[in-house]
């Protein structure tokens, strides 16, 4: 049991916090701060500037803008990045050897910016800019932000603007942290440890481009034929059945249409749904608890994940996974797919999934199939597929008429070969990542009193 001893002078007048954990993390840094033969400093005395993001609209074109989901613990995810009108409001340009930090997050991270970015970019306002001096080097920085050790503190004093809101934290409560300021070798030694896992990373990400690339230039080979329809459909009266929605009957006239070639299969014929069951599984049992945000798109992998007691999670966490699965977001704006590799989580832990997902579960090549649903024929009758008013969801019933396009057997065996070695690839560059925060770690352990 963590006690701070407050009086009612220490609350303030203005923004009163009424979070015990607040104090009991502010107690904290003081007394790391105040402790004898402490090394630690407050993060505005090592750093030059400490920037928040900026609030701008989307454009069609303009300046790219990273968001929270760009920033992975010590990595930066150029993938998918949205463009924003930089003239609509003042922003505050990255450059190399920032740090960008993600205040508004669970768990915070955070990842150093380094050479070949875009000359011209922004942040969003969940994230800061941190501008570390010449004596930090920006790598060990972001390793120290991305620390159980750390974390802990931040999770202390970030505040929820509702209950279902991230964690946030005050620019203030960011620039007292406390860091500590080890010697220039260690620093260094951190430092080609991080490049050593960026050049995994871009190894890694350069293999997956080739392979993907490859199977979606494949399929549009062979469905070429297959066009979307277009916005202006004629629909008999008697063929709407229980659907009047527009976009659902533009999905069953693409479906008729496109089931005349012979590479598109329904979904059904090449995977079942996984089950749902608990059963054997009590509530005080640790499980590992897979959600949406920690898939990784461009990778097709699950890089996220906790564990926790199995009475912790909602009822929306209750779905059962398996080694080999493949799940495909139906509910929500996400359009994220994963396969569930081997080196997910500890084996001796049941996996279980958000509800936000479909977990299926291939006959074969479950990999290759990961790949192709995220193909743009795919995509597109999903999107036609989803209903309602409020949020988007695909039933199971209406998931059984998708269509897929296949390759053949041969074809999908080599690809399945070659994703199987860049999942590979990625795990290395994650085993190399947690190396880093790990040791970054021992050395907070070592000197926080």
């Amino acid at each position: 049991m963590r006690v701070a001893t407050l009086s009612r002078a220490d609350l303030g007048k203005q923004h009163v916090r009424l979070d015990p954990a607040f104090y009991l993390g502010r107690e904290l840094v003081r007394s790391t701060m105040s402790s004898e033969g402490s090394r630690h400093v407050s993060l505005e005395d090592i750093v030059e500037a400490i920037h928040d993001g900026a609030r701008l609209p989307s454009a069609a074109s303009g300046i790219p803008m990273l968001r929270l989901n760009n920033v992975r613990p010590c990595e930066l995810d150029l993938s998918g990045m949205a463009h924003v009108d930089g003239t609509a409001a003042k922003w505050i340009n990255v450059q190399e050897n920032d740090v960008l930090f993600t205040r508004a997050a669970q768990p915070f991270r955070a990842a150093a910016v380094q050479s070949g970015m875009p000359a011209e970019f922004a942040v969003s306002s969940e994230l800061t800019i941190i501008r570390p001096r010449p004596a930090v080097l920006p790598e060990y920085l972001a390793a120290v932000f991305c620390t159980p050790t750390l974390n802990r503190i931040l999770c202390d004093l970030a505040y929820r603007g509702g209950s279902s809101a991230l964690p946030r934290l005050r620019l203030l409560d960011i620039a007292r942290l406390p860091i500590p300021l080890p010697p220039r070798s260690l620093q260094k030694s951190l430092g080609l440890q991080y490049q050593q896992a960026v050049d995994l990373t871009a190894s890694a990400r350069a293999e997956f481009n080739a392979v993907v690339t490859a199977i979606h230039t494949e399929i549009d080979h062979r469905v070429s034929g297959v066009k979307p329809p277009s916005s202006a459909i004629e629909v008999l009266r008697s063929h709407l059945a229980d659907r009047w929605d527009v976009p659902f009957n533009r999905g069953r006239v693409f479906r008729h249409s496109s089931g005349a070639s012979s590479a598109m299969r329904p979904l059904l014929q090449l995977a079942k749904p996984a089950g749902t069951s608990l059963r054997g599984l009590t509530d005080d049992e640790e499980v590992f608890a897979v959600q949406a945000d920690d898939v990784n798109e461009s990778t097709f992998l699950v890089e996220g994940g906790e564990v926790r007691p199995l009475s912790d999670l909602s009822s929306r966490m209750r779905q059962r996974l398996e080694v080999g699965d493949v799940l495909l977001c139906t509910t929500g704006s996400g359009d994220q797919v994963a396969y569930l590799d081997e080196e997910l989580g500890p084996e001796e832990q049941p996996l279980l999934g958000s509800a936000t997902f479909t977990a299926l579960r291939f006959h074969e090549t479950p990999r290759v199939f990961a790949v192709t649903l995220a193909h743009p024929l795919v995509r597109t009758q999903l999107r036609l597929l989803s209903s309602g008013s409020v949020q988007r969801f695909v039933n199971k019933r209406d998931l059984d008429e998708l269509l897929v396009p296949v390759l053949g057997q041969v074809w999908r065996e080599d690809f399945e070969t070659r994703l199987t070695r860049a999942m590979q690839r990625r795990r290395e560059a994650l085993l190399a990542r947690t190396a880093l925060i790990e040791a970054a770690d021992d050395y907070l352990r070592k000197v926080t009193p």
